[in-house]
């Protein structure tokens, strides 16, 4: 029986040993990889004049490609039909309407929105988000997020903070769902310490009264890795108040956190 006992103590403290290994290890696969930067500098320091110039001439090529081709991919759909002018409800399915779009206009629609929320996953590793998006135009937002994800072991604890700001163009605007995309920065903290550009694309959809359900992916490049974030949620809609209740996946680097998740947001 004793021996039993301690079998079953050995088994659980390895177990929560190796949970609180899962951050640790993506904060190691998103740090900058200081072999490999120091071997480049060392073959760059080896390089003749001519050959350095070709260098530079072949990563401004690239440089200017890589703008060309995020300005061409970010605004692709900008002509596509025609963008009818819209403005924003007090809420979603204000008046028995639906959305957060609306054409029928009367004095209670609005130019801007502001939106702030929260939400909880739940999994060995705890996670809590809180965002917010700024809408000064009914096309254009600015959507703000912070995570933190957090475990615990008997060796400790370890956390990891990453946050986001991506500039979205909400190029669809319509009674029954919107779709936006966008880019920003991604910020990871504790000892990654390292900023990294990210896009988005994500949809609403508002098929009946109280519901709505939204889809959104985000991938960030951190060094030589990612930070991928995919959501699909379920909300509630009670007047200026959303309850929600869904699914978040992470990849963070060489390590996956996911779980379902609880929520709230609310519409000012």
């Amino acid at each position: 029986m004793k021996l039993k006992l301690l079998f079953i103590l050995i088994v659980s403290s390895s177990a929560i040993c190796f949970s609180q290994e899962k951050i640790k290890n993506a904060k190691e696969s998103l740090k900058k990889n200081e072999s490999s930067s120091s071997g480049s500098s060392k073959v760059t320091t080896r390089t003749t004049t001519s050959s350095s110039s070709s260098y530079d001439d072949n990563n401004n090529l690239y440089f200017d490609s890589f703008w060309e081709e995020l300005a061409f991919n970010v605004f692709l759909g900008v002509g596509i039909g025609r963008a009818e002018y819209t403005e924003i409800n007090p809420y979603p399915y204000y008046a028995d309407g639906y959305g957060e779009y609306t054409r029928d206009f009367d004095g209670n629609t609005k130019r801007t929105n502001f939106k702030i929320g929260a939400n909880f996953l739940i999994d060995r590793i705890k996670g809590i988000e809180l965002n917010a998006v700024f809408k000064p135009i009914p096309i254009a937002g600015l959507e703000v997020s912070h995570l933190n994800f957090s475990e615990k072991g008997l060796l400790g604890s370890e956390s990891l903070n990453i946050t986001s700001i991506n500039a979205n163009y909400y190029r669809f605007r319509e009674k029954y769902f919107s779709l936006w995309w966008g880019a920003g920065a991604t910020y990871v903290g504790n000892e990654v310490d390292t900023w990294g550009f990210s896009y988005n694309i994500g949809t609403e959809i508002y098929p009946v009264k109280p519901l709505s359900f939204l889809f959104s992916w985000k991938q960030s490049f951190i060094n030589d890795s990612e930070v991928d974030v995919f959501k699909a949620q379920t909300k509630y809609h009670l007047k200026r108040t959303a309850l929600y209740t869904g699914y978040h996946d992470f990849n963070l680097g060489s390590e996956n956190v996911s779980g379902i998740v609880f929520g709230i947001e609310y519409t000012f």
